[in-house]
């Protein structure tokens, strides 16, 4: 009982960050490109999200040291949610600054889509990167998002098998 409990906690946690990230997401500023305080903000906040990602890689490279391998599955999920946003948003700020380099991204819950279906590895074809911009930023992601997924289903089996002993 007290195991499942313990799991539950660990979900609602989960689930409130993600809602937490998806509302910061929704609420960030972006603008529509051709204001340059907003667009400094939007950098602002997309250069603070490269520090959240070094972040939970330093704690990532911490769990991995210290071999406490349910910590290292967190903080990869965690790094998958912040990842998220931070792609989105980055795909939306390019989109706003230059419509040509996405074809049918026009909105954040566009961007998000964009995002989530790239992670899944889905791609629909309904939005897609057409300038070399956006290109360039899909390939880092489709790149991060294999070195990251690997490392989440190597955590979780490794945490599996721990239990299984």
């Amino acid at each position: 009982m007290s195991d499942r409990r313990g799991s539950m906690k660990v979900a609602l946690q989960h689930l409130a960050v993600v809602a937490g990230l998806t509302a910061l997401y929704y609420l960030t500023p972006v603008g529509d490109g051709s204001n340059v305080a907003r667009l400094g903000v939007a950098a602002g906040l997309f250069m603070l999200g490269v520090l959240v990602l070094v972040w939970a890689f330093g704690r990532h490279t911490i769990a991995v040291a210290h071999r406490d391998r349910r910590a290292r599955l967190r903080t990869l999920l965690l790094l998958v949610y912040v990842v998220t946003g931070f792609f989105a948003l980055g795909y939306l700020m390019v989109a706003r600054i230059d419509p040509s380099q996405f074809a049918g991204l026009s909105t954040r819950t566009d961007a998000l889509y964009f995002t989530l279906s790239t992670i899944a590895t889905v791609g629909f074809g309904d939005v897609h990167a057409t300038g070399q911009l956006a290109r360039v930023l899909v390939s880092t992601q489709i790149i991060f998002d294999l070195v990251i997924l690997a490392s989440l289903v190597a955590a979780y089996r490794a945490a599996l098998a721990r239990e299984e002993r």
